[in-house]
């Protein structure tokens, strides 16, 4: 027999066999597929900062839901599209062509397998547009993708925020994203090492495109340095009940209904 540590987690595509893949299909879960990249994030943060939070989140979303939606969680896809800090030592990326190819070929896959929805937990900005062609390719062929990147956090960010943001539109190795590490993976940080950095953006800044390095020699976007824990888990736990909600609704459209669909045993 396997360990335990094998075989208490029944949503696991990695830790089941052939006999326990054929029941879970049985049920049409919801295929989770973490993606993130190798990017650079400082001195205080990892260079996979972005698949540590990508595997976190799909495990906990798989705690939050507890089996009142059936699901199946892939292994994380671990590169993306980071063009905006490829400049960076830590930074490793491929095409978004490339992501959306891979998404899109995952959807495949379990469309073979009778699987008709994908929700993909992205804990990378860089990679959105891909995965909306990946999205627009997929439902032509009848599989459904969903984009999960920290869904209703906006306003639990706004209430705990302390230090302002670098640029409205992105956040990057600062209090916030710092505070989601913090409280999924707090092993990987070194707050010691933790800075505050504001940038001045060029004036075409989202006009024209820039590579960061062109104008920033931290690829921090912010204050990292106020970053804690309980920040994160206060944004993480509206986050994952938003993502275990919308997990259920994916779900049960798959059989014509708006909540989640009664199975039997």
């Amino acid at each position: 027999m396997r360990p335990d540590i094998l075989t208490s987690d029944n949503t696991d595509i990695s830790r089941l066999t052939d006999r326990e893949m054929v029941a879970a299909l049985a049920a049409r879960p919801v295929l989770i597929l973490p993606l993130g990249a190798v990017e650079s994030h400082g001195d205080h943060l990892p260079a996979g900062t972005d698949n540590i939070l990508a595997v976190r989140l799909a495990e906990e979303l798989a705690r939050r839901v507890d089996g009142r939606t059936p699901l199946l969680r892939l292994p994380v896809l671990p590169f993306g599209q980071v063009w905006s800090l490829a400049d960076a030592p830590g930074s490793f990326g491929v095409s978004a062509e490339t992501v959306t190819r891979s998404i899109v070929e995952i959807a495949r896959s379990a469309q073979a397998k009778g699987l008709s929805v994908v929700a993909v937990v992205n804990a990378h900005l860089g990679n959105a547009p891909a995965i909306r062609d990946a999205q627009r390719i997929a439902r032509d062929f009848g599989v459904t993708i969903a984009n999960f990147f920290y869904p209703g956090s906006d306003k639990a960010i706004a209430a705990v925020r302390e230090r302002p943001e670098a640029h409205p539109a992105y956040m990057h190795a600062c209090e916030i994203e710092t505070s989601y590490v913090l409280h999924l993976a707090p092993e990987v940080v070194d707050m010691a090492r933790a800075v505050a950095n504001y940038p001045v953006f060029p004036e075409d800044f989202g006009i024209v495109a820039y590579r960061w390095t062109e104008f920033s020699d931290s690829p921090v976007l912010g204050d990292a340095r106020a970053a804690t824990a309980e920040k994160g888990r206060i944004i993480l736990d509206t986050v994952l009940d938003n993502m275990a909600k919308q997990i259920a609704v994916l779900y049960s459209r798959q059989f014509g209904t708006t909540g989640e669909r009664e199975t039997d045993g």
